[in-house]
């Protein structure tokens, strides 16, 4: 009988095992790296003359509690958003955000583009709040992808909460595929029921931000659109940025 061979253990291992995973680049300045991994942010280490953009998919290690990225994924697909403004850059502040499309679900919201510090890309975001402070449910939607039955999409979009002081944070973020027979349609005239791709509730204050990421198959033929659905009361905000679409 053969005996199983024995891994090789170098002498100077003499803690945990490494840990790799891939994750999502959340933003990128020298000396300063921040990457999505499970949903959850971490700032890591990355390797000399190394250089990154906001949505590059890494491969990443964890020793104990460092993370280094060892550097960009070659033969992922490119975001499918790329064109349509989707850290919110090609729009003045105060202004509505060019290339994408607004709808109330129920209540009455409105988005606009806000300058802010520590942005997870860029130096802008899109801001969604009610009108009238009453409770509300807003979809921020994009320009329209086709799609074949049966491909399968994933996206990520960064949320955070902006509150006054004596609000509670309960405001609620979601992606939402929407459906569409044509690539003139708008929501509500869709070619089948919206699917909620991941929620996440009560979101914290910014700027702290919160990667919602998950993976949708399309249902029908058409064209898709993403929604960043925001759920918000009286003076409280939902803060969007560095939405990513790939096809997988």
């Amino acid at each position: 009988m053969t005996t199983p061979s024995t891994p090789m253990v170098l002498a100077a291992q003499s803690g945990p095992y490494a840990e790799f995973r891939m994750g999502t680049v959340v933003s990128f300045a020298t000396n300063q790296a921040v990457v999505s991994i499970g949903g959850t942010n971490f700032s890591a280490a990355y390797l000399v003359g190394a250089s990154f953009t906001a949505g590059d998919l890494v491969y990443v290690s964890r020793q104990d509690a460092s993370w280094v990225i060892h550097g960009a994924l070659a033969g992922v697909g490119p975001n499918e958003l790329i064109e349509d403004n989707p850290s919110f850059e090609d729009s003045a502040p105060g202004a509505e955000p060019v290339l994408w499309f607004q709808a109330n679900v129920s209540g009455s919201s409105g988005a606009v583009v806000q300058e802010v510090t520590g942005a997870p890309d860029g130096t802008q975001v899109a801001s969604v709040g009610t009108t009238d402070t009453a409770a509300a449910v807003h979809y921020l939607y994009s320009q329209p992808i086709p799609v074949t039955s049966g491909w399968q999409f994933s996206v990520s979009a960064s949320a955070a909460g902006d509150y006054q002081p004596t609000d509670t944070p309960t405001a609620d973020a979601a992606l939402v595929a929407l459906w569409f027979a044509n690539n003139t349609d708008l929501w509500p005239t869709t070619s089948s029921a919206d699917t909620v791709i991941v929620s996440a509730v009560d979101l914290v204050q910014q700027p702290l931000y919160t990667t919602l990421s998950g993976t949708v198959s399309a249902p029908v033929s058409g064209y898709m659109r993403l929604a960043l659905r925001s759920s918000t009361a009286g003076l409280q905000r939902l803060f969007w940025d560095n939405v990513i679409m790939r096809r997988v």
